[in-house]
């Protein structure tokens, strides 16, 4: 257990719902290797009351930052005064850093997160096809992470029409190599890679996000829900003999390069662009 004492920096987890969440489990382990005086803690943050909570946070002088979850990534762009270029080509944050005069500085972290982990597990998304289910804040930032890794093709899938087409929108207009296709129709898989970026799977008994009926032998299943670590749509996909990838792999190919920009542990001499970036727009 964390020790928590009078100069312990507090680093906050905001979501609806937050039972799910891995990183408390997983910073807290990290502070502990580090030998850091900090702790995470989980706060269970409906949409309504998201505005008021992170106003009042900025007060909590020892508060390092939050760490910003389902669902309210795309949101939290609205109460940030400095924005990383990864959050800023998004529109999404999962990292907030409060600075000495109150502030936020954002980050998105979860893109190149995604990407490192199956590039970790030897899986090489250059030339592919890619099919992302979920236009929320997790899916946007894999949807740019993916088109910056060279995908081949890129299929969107989402049933609110609108978000979706901003995003496709977004992607076509950064990058024009790259094959972009969105529906709101059923998602079949037929795909190299295929992700669930909806909260679909963390309940027992919700459908399955993509029909895996059409997959082929080479298609890597991937699911960003961190808990239960083997969901219903990644049981399917070993059930086919199909390579999985969950999504603790995200957040472990992120969670240093989190702490370090929340100024926590030392600074990597290795990190992803967004960190960098933040410092930067916050000087």
């Amino acid at each position: 257990m964390t020790h928590v004492d009078g100069e312990t920096r507090v680093v906050a987890i905001l979501g609806d719902p937050i039972a799910q969440a891995k990183s408390p489990e997983l910073f807290n382990a990290l502070f502990e290797r580090y030998k850091v005086n900090a702790v995470l803690v989980p706060f269970h943050v409906p949409t309504a009351n998201f505005g008021t909570v992170l106003e009042g946070l900025r007060g909590v002088v020892n508060l390092a930052g939050v760490v910003v979850t389902v669902p309210h990534k795309l949101l939290a762009c609205a109460y940030t005064a400095h924005l990383s270029d990864a959050a800023r080509q998004t529109g999404a944050i999962n990292c907030l850093r409060r600075e000495m005069d109150g502030t936020w500085t954002g980050a998105m972290f979860d893109g190149a997160g995604f990407v490192a982990g199956l590039h970790g597990r030897k899986h090489d998304v250059c030339g592919k096809s890619a099919l992302i289910v979920g236009a929320g804040g997790a899916g946007v930032a894999v949807a740019h992470a993916l088109i910056d890794a060279g995908v081949a093709s890129l299929d969107l899938f989402d049933s609110n029409a609108a978000s979706l087409q901003r995003l496709a929108g977004a992607l076509r207009a950064r990058n024009s190599r790259t094959v972009i296709r969105e529906s709101t129709a059923c998602a079949q898989a037929s795909h190299d890679l295929v992700v669930n970026a909806t909260p679909c799977g963390m309940r027992a008994g919700d459908t399955l996000p993509i029909d895996l009926t059409d997959a082929g032998p080479q298609t890597v299943v991937a699911d960003l829900i961190m808990k239960p670590a083997e969901t219903g749509l990644l049981a399917a996909a070993k059930a086919r003999d199909l390579a999985t990838h969950p999504g603790r792999h995200l957040l472990e190919n992120s969670i240093e390069a989190m702490a370090a920009f929340l100024r926590l542990i030392p600074t990597l001499s290795t990190r992803p662009a967004a960190v960098d970036n933040a410092d930067s727009a916050a000087a």
